[in-house]
């Protein structure tokens, strides 16, 4: 007998194959195409007049140096965990134009719709103590996280931006836990839930 003749796949083996290699590729080209815009987020925003500033390459941060210091409770940090992040910093007590930025996060998460459970906010704080001014604010704002600020972590925010933090800043972080875009003070809400829409269309993780 021929060796290749008795080495050939049977129909159903042939099927059971192509199966097996869709079913790979399904788990595989969402994670490997996630990674490749993260390292380059241009082909993703490029050409397509985004409102915000592309890091490139992406800032990859760790979710231990990000999570480490919480003020609210595990499972809101938890959450945080595999989705789009928008992150907010607050030098000092939460004041006015911090407080203005949470209400226009919320707001924008809010018109995301179905997309909504893909995107979480977070507040991080320079002194945690600051936390029980915004007691009142958490009790209707459930889904915000705060945590604490760590100076490695604020190194790396800044190096994102190109300088030092500015009040009213905010920065997103893809599912994967990379730094990948950045707004100025004065951002314009629905400009960023363009951003936001789009990346989610492009994106199948998170």
């Amino acid at each position: 007998m021929n060796p290749l003749t008795a080495m050939a796949l049977t129909p159903t083996q042939r099927r059971n194959q192509r199966t097996i290699i869709i079913i790979a590729l399904i788990c595989i080209v969402p994670f490997a195409a996630a990674w490749y815009f993260a390292r380059h987020p241009q082909w993703v925003m490029g050409d397509l007049g985004n409102v915000g500033h592309l890091i490139t390459p992406a800032i990859p941060l760790d979710y231990g140096e990000l999570l480490a210091a919480p003020v609210t409770s595990s499972e809101s940090m938890a959450q945080l965990r595999g989705r789009w992040i928008v992150l907010s910093v607050a030098d000092g007590p939460c004041a006015e134009v911090c407080r203005q930025n949470l209400y226009k996060t919320r707001q924008m998460r809010l018109m995301l719709n179905k997309e909504i459970p893909r995107v979480r906010r977070l507040l991080l704080l320079t002194d945690p103590g600051a936390a029980d001014a915004l007691a009142d604010w958490l009790r209707q704002d459930e889904f915000l996280a705060v945590a604490g600020l760590a100076p490695t972590l604020r190194e790396k925010l800044e190096k994102a931006v190109g300088g030092p933090l500015q009040p009213g800043q905010i920065l997103l972080l893809d599912p994967l836990g990379n730094l990948m875009m950045y707004y100025d003070a004065d951002f314009d809400p629905y400009g960023v839930l363009k951003d936001l829409k789009h990346l989610l269309r492009a994106s199948q993780i998170g």
